[in-house]
C-alpha cells in the first residue's frame, strides 16, 4: 500500500485498538469470575467487631469445565468424505506435536468468553505448522460488512520488559505489521504472510459473544447466592457468641471465670435463673432462599445438578433425557468449534501445499465428536451389526467410543488380514 493509505490503515487501526479496550473490562470481568474474584467477594460488606467470612461458589467455573469436558474431553475425529487416507494420515501427524489439551483450552476460553482465536505460525525452519490461543483480552478480529477477515490484532505486552510497552503484531492477507499501541511509527519492517490469508481461526459461540456466555447469564445471581451463603455463614460463626442471662445473682469477675472453667453455679435468690440470650433464626427462609436461587443458576444455564437424589428405578433413558438441554448446549458448542477447525485445517493445507506440494482440500473433511459420558457400546454395536453393508466400516468404527481414528484402525485391520494371509501361505508350504 502506499503512504496515503498507509496512514487510513493505522487510523483505522487507532480506531479498533479503542473498541479493543472498551470490550476488554467485559471480558476482564467474565475471567475475574472464572478465577473465583466475583462482584460479590470484593464488595462483600465488613461489619466491626463481627465474623466477616466470605463464601465463593464458582458455578462459573464448575459450568464452563463441565460444558468443555461434556463437548470436547474425547479425541476429536477427522473423516475424508472421499476415503483419502493420506489427509488423515497429514492431519494425525502434523497435529501430534501440539499439546494435548490445545482443543481443551481453546475450547474452554470460547465457552467462557464467547469467542476465541487460534493464529497460525510456522517455526523458524518453516517445517512445523504451530498455532496460538488468544483470547479477546489480547486479539481483535476486524471483518468487512460479508464477515470476511480484513487483519487480525495480536495485543500483548513481553514479560520482564522495562519499558512496560504494549505491543500489537497486526495480521493481513498479505503482511504482517509490528506497533506498539501508539500506531505511530513501525517497530520494525513488516514481512510477508506467508499463508496468503489472515492466519487466524475463530470460535464464536454466537454473534452476540460475550452476552451470550455463561458468565452473563448468571452474574447477577450468583453475586446473590454468595452474599446470601456469606451472611448466613457469619450468622452462624457470631452465634458462638450466646450471653448468659443471670437474674438475681450477684457476681463479680473472679466468681464468672470460675464459672466459666468449672460450669458450676449456684442461684440462692428465690427469684433466680440462668438462661441463654441466643439469636432466632429462620433457617427455613435461608434455605429456601438458597435453594431458589441455585435452582435459577442450573435452569438458566441448561446444567443439572449432579447432587441431587434420584429414584433407584429410574430409567437409563430417563436419565439421559434429564441431558437433553446440556446436549444440545453443548452440540451448538461443537458446531462453533468446528467453524475454526475448518480453518485450521484450511491453514495446515495451505502450508502442506506450498512446504511439501501436496494438494488437500479443507472441505474434504467431515469433523467427528464424541460426547464424553458413558456409551452404550454394546447397543451401537448390535445396531451397526444389524445393519450389516448398509454401514460402511470407517462409519461404523467412528460410532464406537474407544476407537480415537477410525482410518488407522482400518489400516491395522488390513495389516493383520495380510499377516494371516502370509502365515497361513507359509503353513500351506511346509505342509506341501
Amino acid at each position: 500500500m502506499n503512504e496515503l493509505e498507509f496512514l487510513e490503515f493505522k487510523k483505522l487501526l487507532r480506531k479498533c485498538y479503542e473498541d479493543f479496550q472498551k470490550s476488554f473490562t467485559q471480558h476482564k470481568k467474565a475471567y475475574d469470575y472464572y478465577c473465583g474474584k466475583s462482584d460479590a467477594m470484593r464488595n462483600y460488606k465488613f461489619v466491626t467487631n463481627r465474623s466477616n467470612n466470605k463464601t465463593n461458589v464458582n458455578f462459573v467455573k464448575k459450568f464452563v469445565k463441565e460444558e468443555t469436558s461434556y463437548s470436547f474431553g474425547n479425541q476429536i475425529n477427522y473423516i475424508s468424505k472421499t476415503g483419502n487416507k493420506d489427509i488423515i494420515n497429514d492431519i494425525d501427524f502434523y497435529f501430534s506435536s501440539w499439546d494435548e489439551n490445545h482443543s481443551i483450552k481453546l475450547a474452554n476460553k470460547m465457552i467462557l468468553h464467547g469467542i476465541a482465536y487460534e493464529l497460525y505460525y510456522l517455526d523458524d525452519g518453516g517445517d512445523s505448522f504451530k498455532s496460538r490461543i488468544v483470547t479477546p483480552m489480547d486479539g481483535y478480529i476486524y471483518e468487512d460488512i460479508n464477515g470476511d477477515v480484513v487483519f487480525f490484532m495480536h495485543i500483548y505486552k513481553l514479560k520482564f520488559d522495562e519499558t512496560n510497552k504494549t505491543y500489537v503484531d497486526v495480521y493481513t492477507n498479505d503482511r504482517i505489521y509490528f506497533f506498539d499501541d501508539s500506531f505511530s511509527i513501525e517497530l520494525k519492517e513488516s514481512i510477508e504472510n506467508l499463508f496468503g490469508k489472515v492466519p487466524v481461526g475463530i470460535a464464536r459461540l454466537s454473534d452476540e459473544e460475550i452476552c451470550d456466555t455463561i458468565f452473563n447469564d448468571i452474574k447477577g445471581l450468583l453475586d446473590a447466592y454468595e452474599t446470601n451463603l456469606s451472611d448466613i455463614s457469619n450468622e452462624i460463626s457470631d452465634f458462638r457468641n450466646a450471653y448468659m442471662v443471670l437474674t438475681g445473682v450477684d457476681m463479680d469477675e473472679k466468681q464468672a471465670t470460675e464459672l466459666k472453667s468449672k460450669g458450676i453455679l449456684k442461684i440462692t435468690a428465690p427469684d433466680g435463673s440462668a438462661s441463654w440470650l441466643i439469636k432466632s433464626i429462620n433457617d427455613s427462609f435461608i434455605q429456601n432462599t438458597l435453594s431458589t436461587l441455585e435452582d435459577k443458576i442450573y435452569q438458566l444455564t441448561s446444567h443439572i445438578n449432579h447432587n441431587e437424589s434420584l429414584a433407584s428405578n429410574i430409567s437409563g433413558v430417563a436419565l439421559r433425557s434429564r441431558l437433553i438441554a446440556l446436549e444440545n448446549k453443548c452440540t451448538l458448542n461443537q458446531k462453533a468449534f468446528t467453524n475454526l477447525i475448518k480453518t485450521r485445517l484450511e491453514m495446515l493445507f495451505i502450508f502442506l501445499a506450498k512446504r511439501y506440494s501436496k494438494s488437500y482440500d479443507y472441505r474434504d473433511i467431515k469433523v467427528k465428536y464424541t460426547a464424553n459420558v458413558p456409551q452404550d457400546d454394546i447397543q451401537i454395536a448390535q445396531i451397526i451389526s444389524q445393519l450389516g453393508d448398509k454401514l460402511s466400516l470407517e462409519t461404523s468404527l467412528s460410532l464406537l467410543s474407544f476407537i480415537e481414528n477410525p482410518q488407522v484402525e482400518i489400516q491395522k485391520i488390513k495389516n493383520d488380514n495380510k499377516n494371516l494371509l502370509e502365515g497361513s501361505a507359509l503353513l500351506g508350504d511346509l505342509d506341501e
